[in-house]
């Protein structure tokens, strides 16, 4: 397989150096790379060791004479297939070892940022506040879930961070939002559609085995973060007045499954104006606790350039029946002592439909 990494001499916010002189491709001075990418961490991150000898590295004390410097566009390709595109965050010299370690993070750094100015909208919807917000961070943008709904007008204050933004939409939304491989930003289902017990009727992209694909795995179940009742919260005004609107709901499945313990929190979205919106939130955060409890990783499998966050596998394990788990974290190695490796960070699948309308309304009113 071609490891490979290529890294574009800086030219601006949005653009960068295309030409052969902008440009450096590192294959064979290349001593490791290494991709972390989580469900659950919003920028993921890629460590590249290389031999910097003859590298054209910017220099020390500034300027812009070289290609290898602080933000510059960087692309990590096995093959034909693109598994990491964002930006140079640091970087380290290793006198002794005559190496350069590139810590670079993904595209999605940038909704990290803060607005430097106040935001607007009139009559518009969800999604269209999502993607309006991602292209103003110079991202490109695609949507293949989510539940969209109108919005009347929103007012975004300057030095608010664009996630969260974004974060209080999708949890009204049962959506996600993830930075694919090639830097693209995806709006998309909360989670994939399972049925419970139904086998492979159910879609999955990938089928492991142990001791073929894998050396070892590790299960179990985690209670520890789970909250079977919620209450959601949102600023109103009502006739000029100033208000806290609330849903009290319980998850009654999590609390047989807690043994009947009552374990609380409350839970503010400023866009969960409705009712409706505000059963979407404790849905999405229910589903997000169940999702959490299941944890399940492989230690290490066969590296699979193909495989992406969100993506389903098909687990064959001895002395049980297959298990169907979502991918939610990727950890890619490549070196000259371990070879091409990945470590998968599994869940296992919930039937998302049937969380979704188990939310049991308790209390309602204004604060």
């Amino acid at each position: 397989m071609d490891f490979r990494v290529e890294i574009y001499k800086k030219k601006g916010y949005i653009s960068y150096g295309t030409t052969d002189a902008d440009k450096i491709i590192l294959r064979n001075s290349l001593v490791s790379i290494r991709i972390n990418r989580a469900k659950d961490t919003q920028a993921s991150e890629a460590t590249i060791i290389a031999e910097y000898e003859k590298l054209p590295i910017a220099a020390f004390q500034g300027g812009n004479s070289g290609i290898i410097d602080n933000f510059a566009r960087i692309e990590i390709w096995f093959d034909v297939v693109c598994q990491f595109s964002g930006i140079i965050k640091k970087y380290e010299y290793n006198e002794q070892d005559k190496t350069i370690t590139l810590t670079c993070h993904d595209m999605f750094y940038r909704l990290l940022n803060v607005c430097d100015d106040e935001i607007k909208y009139g009559a518009t919807t969800a999604a269209d506040v999502i993607s309006d917000l991602v292209r103003r961070v110079g991202l490109s943008f695609y949507r293949s879930g989510g539940t969209n709904y109108s919005i009347s007008n929103l007012t975004i204050a300057d030095g608010t961070v664009f996630m969260d933004v974004i974060q209080n939409f999708i949890e009204t939304m049962h959506a996600s939002v993830r930075c694919g491989k090639n830097g693209t930003i995806y709006l998309e289902e909360q989670y994939p559609p399972y049925i419970e017990g139904g086998g492979d009727a159910n879609h999955f992209d990938w089928v492991y085995r142990d001791s073929v694909n894998n050396s070892s795995d590790t299960a179990g179940r985690d209670a520890s973060l789970m909250k079977n009742i919620l209450k959601i919260t949102c600023s109103v005004k009502i006739k000029n007045q100033d208000y806290i609107a609330f849903d009290k709901f319980e998850d009654t499945s999590m609390t047989e499954y807690l043994n009947d313990e009552k374990w609380y929190d409350i839970i503010d979205n400023p866009l969960a104006n409705t009712q409706e919106k505000r059963k979407a939130v404790a849905g999405w955060q229910f589903l997000d606790y169940w999702r959490n409890s299941t944890p399940l990783t492989i230690l290490p499998t066969l590296g699979n350039k193909d495989i992406d966050i969100g993506q389903v596998v098909k687990l064959l394990r001895d002395n049980t029946v297959p298990g169907y788990y979502l991918v939610v974290g990727i950890d890619t190695e490549v070196d000259a002592d371990n070879g091409y490796t990945n470590t998968l960070q599994l869940q296992g699948m919930k039937d998302k439909n049937k969380i979704y309308t188990l939310p049991k309304l308790l209390d309602s009113g204004l604060i």
